[in-house]
């Protein structure tokens, strides 16, 4: 099935009106966070080859990146559209919040959400904004949409954050270890360090850390440690009139050309490219 890509910024968000083809796929362990709108029917998914997770009309299924899912039951009036939201995406849209998907993804693990009334309203623009080209500032609104859209779903995790779903002391310790390590990162000035430092921080081995942030999240330790840091560069180059030497400066790296190749590995773009992008030049 043809999927076509909405860019915001390259292919970082991706929108399929209905996906019935690839609930039927054996399985499939995506790059993105994915929404599924589910409209009619119902779907019975394998949630990371553990839980079996129910959407039927009218609620959203949540799947966060990496995650291995597989169709174990699809009914024959299935229609549900779906929205592909890459990593940088989803933490330029939430900044600060982005936390509180983290939590509710990788330690609570809520993936379906009951049928709200902002949905409707969100199915309605997401048909406006995706279909229409002749947008001027399409991009503007693109990333608008997905952070309102983003904050409402995080609105409910709030709501919720003492349901939590029953699981084996060692399915716990995993996900308390995991939490443990993303605080530790989000306490750090500089970030960049190597999975052993924050292995012993917690007071692990380092391969005992990648197994279990393997396990709860599908991303290796250096993964979240480089986009933590990759989301401190982005909030100084979004809202600080700094220079790229003194970012680079105060968020540890060695020098302002380490930086740069740094930030453009990781953004596909250089510093001062990517405020331009978002109007915040200095």
């Amino acid at each position: 099935m043809e999927i076509e890509a909405i860019s915001l910024v390259h292919d970082d968000i991706l929108y399929v009106e209905n996906v019935i083809e690839m609930a039927k796929a054996q399985s499939a362990r995506l790059p993105y966070n994915t929404l599924v709108f589910c409209q009619s029917g119902k779907v019975l998914v394998e949630m990371g080859c553990r839980d079996n997770v129910k959407v039927e009309a009218g609620q959203l299924l949540l799947i966060p990146a990496q995650k291995t899912v597989y169709p174990i039951m699809v009914s024959t009036d299935v229609m549900a559209s779906a929205l592909f939201i890459s990593d940088k995406a989803l933490k330029s849209a939430l900044g600060g919040q982005v936390d509180i998907w983290n939590r509710a993804m990788y330690m609570k693990e809520v993936y379906v959400i009951d049928h709200q009334d902002w949905m409707d309203g969100m199915r309605y623009y997401i048909n406006s904004i995706f279909v229409r080209r002749d947008l001027q500032l399409r991009d503007e609104i693109l990333l608008s949409f997905l952070r309102t859209m983003l904050l409402m779903i995080c609105e409910g995790f709030v709501e919720h954050e003492d349901a939590m779903h029953p699981a084996d002391t060692a399915t716990m310790r995993g996900k308390d270890i995991f939490g443990r390590f993303l605080a530790q990162i989000a306490s750090e000035r500089y970030k960049r360090h190597q999975v052993s430092y924050y292995a012993d921080k917690l007071c692990l081995t380092p391969k005992y850390l990648s197994t279990v942030c393997q396990r709860v999240s599908g991303k290796s330790p250096m993964q979240w440690i480089t986009e933590s840091a990759m989301e401190d560069c982005y909030a100084m180059l979004r809202d600080s009139n700094k220079t790229v030497k003194e970012i680079s400066d105060g968020l540890g790296f060695p020098n302002s050309s380490f930086f740069g190749q740094f930030f453009r590995r990781q953004a596909g773009m250089t510093p001062l490219e990517y405020r331009a992008k978002y109007h915040k030049v200095g």
